[in-house]
């Protein structure tokens, strides 16, 4: 009787055990792809900022200009 009570055991601790690895490689797959789409998204943020600061530094060069502002000695023009 106990070594079918051992193989009854083996067998249910061997399933369990597929439970569980197919449930963590599942939430494992979900948070991979939720932490692709927040970089996609930060990607796309971090783009928008950078436009609009190129804009605002346009904005603010023409702003000097009108006003007569010139360039600062120190500072080498590319």
């Amino acid at each position: 009787m106990d070594p079918i009570q051992t193989l009854i055991n083996a067998l249910v601790v061997g399933l369990v055990g597929l439970v569980l690895a197919r449930m963590t490689h599942n939430l494992r797959q979900e948070v991979k792809d939720e932490v692709a789409g927040l970089r996609a998204e930060l990607k796309a943020e971090i783009g928008e900022v950078r436009a609009e600061i190129r804009e605002l530094r346009s904005d603010l060069t023409r702003v000097a200009l009108a006003v007569g502002a010139e360039p600062r000695a120190h500072r080498q023009q590319t």
